[in-house]
């Protein structure tokens, strides 16, 4: 292809016209976009300036619902006989549904509520009563093991007594350094 030829076809397309379609919204104001599709760029038209759709729900001229979930794109398209078939189905649903025998199941006071719980935690609390059990039978037999056995030596009490060059002193009649080797002393017994 010669460079004239890529020329003239980029100066056709440059020079072709893009039409956008425009709706009104119930309010009056003109909308446009390249195609009124779910993901397509809309904009709000006031003289000269396009300013993108802000987040919301608007209603056009013909009663169809435009949704944009993010700022300037068309995000839920929705015509009066769409909602009216989805209404349709919903409450389809809702008839279908045995909400009648769903009550039936419900326990209707507050002591068969309390009832069908400790009924579910019952088997729970008989297996940490065994545990219990296990655990005070161990500790009796425990306390009667050692009671059984007798301490091999009395113990007796040995008061702190500090000897210094043979004289029996009260600590708070020592100095300090004669404190210090009591301490000394003591540590070596």
């Amino acid at each position: 292809m010669k460079n004239t030829d890529i020329l003239s076809r980029i100066n056709a397309l440059l020079s072709k016209k893009v039409e956008l379609e425009q709706m009104t919204l119930d309010n009056g104001t003109i909308v446009e976009a390249d195609s009124f599709a779910v993901g397509e760029p809309i904009f709000a038209i006031d003289g000269q300036t396009k300013t993108p759709l802000e987040v919301g729900e608007y209603i056009l001229a013909d009663g169809t619902k435009l949704y944009v979930t993010e700022i300037g794109l068309i995000g839920e398209l929705a015509t009066p006989e769409t909602e009216v078939i989805e209404e349709e189905m919903s409450s389809e649903i809702i008839e279908e549904t045995p909400v009648i025998e769903e009550l039936a199941e419900v326990p209707a006071t507050l002591e068969e509520i309390l009832s069908a719980v400790v009924d579910a935690i019952q088997p729970k609390l008989d297996e940490l009563q065994a545990k219990i059990d296990e655990l005070t039978g161990g500790q009796t037999e425990m306390k009667a093991t050692l009671s059984s056995v007798s301490a091999s030596k009395p113990l007796t009490h040995k008061p702190n007594e500090t000897k210094l060059s043979g004289i029996l002193k009260k600590e708070s009649q020592m100095s300090v350094e004669e404190r210090i080797f009591a301490s000394l002393a003591s540590f070596k017994n």
